[in-house]
């Protein structure tokens, strides 16, 4: 019988990500007001934190990190180019 080996690289990840998802959804969505940004945020958060793979002095640490990350990619997000808008009253170009 062939032995199934696990494809994650870091069991505790999936703790952390269960414990602190729905805090890091909320404040995502507070922050972009759409399911599909905060969802988008979401992932991100949690992308960075297993590519970083940081190592945290407390859970409030890390819970303060994950904040922060939510935070900085809710910018990021929304100083992109996909989001810059035009106000209708300025002029786009200039004859």
């Amino acid at each position: 019988m062939r032995q199934e080996q696990s494809l994650r690289t870091n069991d505790g990840a999936e703790d952390v990500i269960r414990q602190y998802a729905a805090m890091v959804y909320r404040l995502a969505f507070a922050r972009s007001g759409t399911k599909d940004d905060a969802d988008e945020i979401f992932q991100e958060v949690f992308f960075r934190y297993l590519k970083n793979q940081p190592v945290f002095e407390s859970e409030e640490h890390c819970k303060a990190w994950l904040i922060r990350v939510t935070i900085n990619c809710s910018r990021k997000l929304w100083s992109s180019g996909w989001r810059v808008t035009f106000s209708p009253e300025s002029p786009q170009s200039k004859d």
